[in-house]
């Protein structure tokens, strides 16, 4: 006997969609991180030393700012984060609506990355968006 099979087939998805993927949750790890920098900063008035040893998130055209307006622009960079995150779970399962997310937010990741200078979460944007447009085709409607 036969299964009924209901809706458009699923297909496994491309590498470059799952290598985007892993990349857009991957850059969400600064959204996880922002929020214990911030804490941080509001109780030493310094922002946490990295095991490497440099202190998170300073470096960039944001330590310019008042403490409130570099706490509002951090709150920024973790929603874009967790919209990244989202997109990577969606582009993981092979749904265009993942890549549609992913190329909204990263104007914003840019130019959050860029005044907090991150530069892994810089260096992975064109890598990002190379392997979006190389599984274009191939991402289906889905969700």
């Amino acid at each position: 006997m036969a299964a009924l099979v209901t809706g458009p087939a699923r297909t496994r998805p491309s590498l470059a969609a799952r290598i985007a993927a892993m990349l857009f949750v991957g850059d969400a790890g600064f959204g996880i991180a922002m929020p214990l920098a911030l804490a941080y900063r509001a109780r030493t008035g310094r922002l946490p030393m990295t095991p490497w040893g440099f202190r998170a998130f300073e470096g960039g055209p944001f330590d310019r700012l008042d403490p409130a307006a570099f706490a509002v622009l951090g709150a920024a960079l973790v929603g874009v984060c967790a919209a990244d995150a989202v997109a990577g779970r969606w582009l993981w399962r092979g749904e265009r609506r993942g890549a549609v997310l992913g190329l909204a937010m990263t104007p914003p990741a840019v130019a959050l990355g860029a005044g907090y200078l991150l530069p892994l979460l810089l260096i992975s944007v064109p890598i990002r968006l190379a392997m979006v447009a190389a599984a274009w085709r191939g991402l289906g409607v889905r969700g």
